[in-house]
């Protein structure tokens, strides 16, 4: 089972995924943030399109075609802790991957500003850097997100949250 673990940029997503992958010892962390990067700085500067990977139709694809290769090849879970802004990336991704008969769930961790922004003070970034200025956005765009699981994160630890995963996948 893929496991796509959604919510704003500083929310624990990363965290969680640690949690889950250390209670199921045979799953897979998956790096969709890395998987962007390569694709948006491999590309010549007239075809920028954002700091945000769902821009590029390539990393839709490239993501896609990494989770089957990897479905395929290894028969544990895998965790992607990634933020997605727009309401229908998660069908971009997950609906090639369910036509090959691959299991995919998403959960949404939901906070609130305050927390979310000390969270990425905490974490060691200055006020105004580019997650910052995104979170207004990726807390207003969370309510449209369909076929969700949605988590409160707040006040929960990351071992409740991961137990809640756990009950409900």
């Amino acid at each position: 089972m893929i496991l796509w673990i959604n919510g704003p940029y500083g929310v624990g997503k990363s965290t969680l995924a640690e949690q889950l992958h250390q209670m199921r010892l045979h799953s897979f962390i998956f790096d969709a943030e890395e998987v962007g990067n390569a694709v948006r700085e491999n590309m010549p500067p007239d075809m920028f399109n954002g700091y945000i990977f769902e821009g590029y139709e390539l990393w839709f694809e490239f993501c896609t075609m990494l989770l089957e290769k990897i479905s395929q090849g290894f028969d544990g879970d895998i965790f992607v802790p990634m933020t997605l802004v727009h309401p229908d990336s998660f069908e971009k991704i997950a609906e090639p991957l369910m036509k090959n008969g691959i299991e995919v769930r998403h959960i949404l961790l939901e906070s609130d500003y305050k927390t979310v922004h000390d969270r990425i003070i905490e974490r060691g970034e200055e006020e105004g850097c580019w997650c910052m200025e995104n979170i207004k956005l990726c807390l207003e765009n969370q309510r449209n997100f369909r076929n969700v699981i949605r988590l409160k994160s707040l006040g929960a630890t990351v071992l409740e949250l991961a137990n809640e995963v756990l009950r409900r996948i």
